[in-house]
């Protein structure tokens, strides 16, 4: 494979995880009937995957028609943007485990899980969705096609709104559900804070941050 086909190969692929907000949208929007039916939520999962892929797919000649050209200085910082992406990605993955990548203590009447505050996700809560926009945006650096730039987009603004959802879910599953609230006041979503937060004391009012 030419380097120039692998490029539109991975723009392709950034397009098509456009379609997670759409997978999340119907999961989270009827999650009660899909806890029960774990077969049709599957396949629902698959269904809209495919879908979406082979749309992708049959348009590919259309979506990839728009593209910019990159200066070399920006496909580099693109590069690094894919690689920090991939680190922080495998690094949160291999924090929650096998159990929670398939939301399997969701579907579970008496599941339980364990927050996570260490690691990747002292960053930000959602590190593996933030990995996935920041892969977009190298990608999109690296292409310069901007049907990928749209696909960060969606996927960008689509994942403000499922996390919420997911956050929903996940107090539900902890053994401290006020864990999660003084945890999210710490912690950004998404998108890391370029500066602290100013600590709030149990009065509410901020407490500036001393050296230690």
């Amino acid at each position: 494979m030419s380097y120039e086909r692998f490029l539109r190969a991975m723009a392709l692929f950034m397009i098509m995880r456009a379609a997670t907000p759409a997978y999340f949208f119907v999961f989270w929007q009827w999650f009660a009937t899909w806890r029960t039916h774990r077969l049709p939520a599957l396949l629902m999962m698959v269904g809209t995957f495919a879908g979406i892929g082979g749309a992708t797919v049959t348009l590919r000649h259309m979506l990839l028609t728009a593209r910019l050209a990159p200066p070399i200085p920006i496909r580099v910082i693109g590069w690094v943007l894919i690689v920090i992406a991939v680190i922080i990605g495998a690094n949160a993955d291999r924090q929650i485990g096998s159990q929670l990548r398939y939301f399997k203590p969701f579907f579970d009447p008496y599941g339980r899980i364990e927050l996570k505050t260490n690691g990747a996700y002292a960053v930000v809560r959602h590190p593996i969705y933030a990995s996935w926009i920041l892969f977009q945006v190298g990608t999109f650096a690296v292409t310069g096609y901007v049907a990928v730039l749209i696909a960060s987009a969606v996927l960008a603004l689509g994942a403000t709104w499922f996390t919420r959802q997911e956050e929903k879910r996940i107090v539900e599953l902890l053994e401290d559900p006020t864990a999660y609230d003084r945890y999210r006041r710490r912690v950004p979503a998404l998108f890391p804070r370029l500066w602290p937060r100013p600590w709030r004391g149990e009065d509410g009012l901020s407490r500036p941050h001393h050296a230690r």
